[in-house]
């Protein structure tokens, strides 16, 4: 009798060890940092989409949308090609579309950035002749206008600070998340917005890379909404890209004009 106790004893915690087991080998949720540290190589790019919109109180305006293709480096986004087009808001005229697009003195819808340097394309006639792009002046924004997102998923220390605590649910083609961060967390240069919340949702493919990122980040809190979100779009990350500048012979220095 006491033999087929122990027996039925042994099969019970067999059983009941047995099933944790089972748990610990389900597939754990990718790690995005890691995924998209593995995308940092010579050569690499991915293509961005991303739209800027403006809000006030209850109305949410289009701003302006992006279209960017990055190459990447082992050291994050060393080069890019990006198009901006600004979206007229409702009450401006044309009058005040043409005099915000000529701040400028052109209307530089597309950008190049590569070897640190930044190219303007100017809109034909606006130049002498045989010019069509600007060597700008050095301004440190200009290394990262391929977006306007205050948070660099091209950051492994950044993703890590977003996703600290954070459990992705898993959604068709992959995981999404969601949180609030601050401007100080993140360690971006900021005034008397530093310890503004931004509100973040972030989505990944199966293998943990962005496919988007979505913010919102209402500028001083309080009841008077007025703020910012951007929605930006990854895909074709890892696809073979090498930016290279405008010929010489078409560019001009900034300080000429």
């Amino acid at each position: 009798m006491r033999r087929w106790l122990a027996l039925a004893l042994a099969a019970l915690l067999a059983g009941a060890v047995a099933a944790p087991a089972a748990a610990v080998a389900q597939p754990r949720t990718p790690d995005p940092a890691r995924a998209v540290q593995k995308q940092l190589r010579h050569g690499h790019g991915v293509r961005i989409s991303e739209l800027s919109v403006l809000i006030f109180g209850k109305d949410y305006v289009p701003s302006d949308r992006m279209r960017s293709q990055v190459q990447l480096s082992p050291t994050g986004p060393v080069a890019y090609d990006a198009s901006l087009y600004f979206m007229p808001l409702p009450d401006m005229d044309q009058r005040a579309i043409d005099a915000r697009d000529s701040i400028a003195m052109v209307d530089w819808d597309d950008i190049t950035h590569v070897n640190g340097v930044t190219y303007l394309h100017a809109e034909p006639g606006s130049l002498p002749a045989g010019k069509s792009w600007i060597r700008a002046k050095p301004h440190a924004s200009y290394a990262r206008y391929f977006s306007h997102q205050a948070i660099d998923v091209f950051d492994a220390r950044v993703l890590r600070i977003l996703l600290r605590g954070a459990t992705g649910k898993a959604v068709p083609g992959g995981y999404a998340y969601r949180g609030v961060v601050t401007r100080e967390q993140l360690g971006v240069a900021a005034t008397r917005h530093a310890k503004d919340k931004i509100n973040w949702w972030l989505w990944t493919d199966a293998k943990g890379l962005p496919t988007r990122l979505r913010t919102t980040d209402f500028l001083g809190g309080g009841d008077l909404r007025i703020g910012v979100s951007f929605d930006t779009r990854y895909r074709d990350w890892g696809f073979p890209l090498v930016v290279t500048a405008p010929p010489a012979d078409q560019v001009i220095d900034a300080d000429d004009l």
